[in-house]
């Protein structure tokens, strides 16, 4: 009967954490997404990018980089932060259009791994 009892409390530790973990994955990709895409939309519109702006993305991904590191595949996040050093460059180049095709490469990025993420049947087999 204890084997049982720990059986039951190590599943049930097991499936909160697999959940805790998801959860706060996703919560740490949209708020990049957001922020991403928000600046997308403010350097569209004013045809330039702005240091600030750069800088936060930088930051968020600093915050975020151990973290998603641990927890994803490391050719998810390869191209992503490649193309977020590249994306300080182009802002001080002043290169608008290079900075809004990386900007964009990297929130794809994002998507895709925010869907593979997703608890779907299509993601288990």
């Amino acid at each position: 009967m204890k084997r049982f009892i720990i059986a039951i409390i190590l599943l049930s530790v097991t499936l909160a954490s697999s959940i805790g973990f998801h959860i706060i994955t996703n919560k740490k990709i949209n708020e990049f997404i957001l922020l991403m895409e928000k600046d997308r939309i403010i350097t569209v519109a004013d045809t330039a990018s702005d240091k600030s702006r750069t800088q936060a993305i930088s930051e968020m991904w600093g915050k975020h980089e151990v973290y998603l590191g641990c927890v994803l595949t490391h050719h998810e996040l390869e191209n992503l932060e490649t193309g977020l050093m590249c994306l300080e460059n182009y802002m001080l180049q002043g290169n608008t259009e290079e900075y809004i095709k990386t900007l964009n490469e990297c929130l794809n990025q994002l998507y895709h791994i925010r869907g593979t993420e997703k608890v779907d049947i299509k993601n288990i087999f």
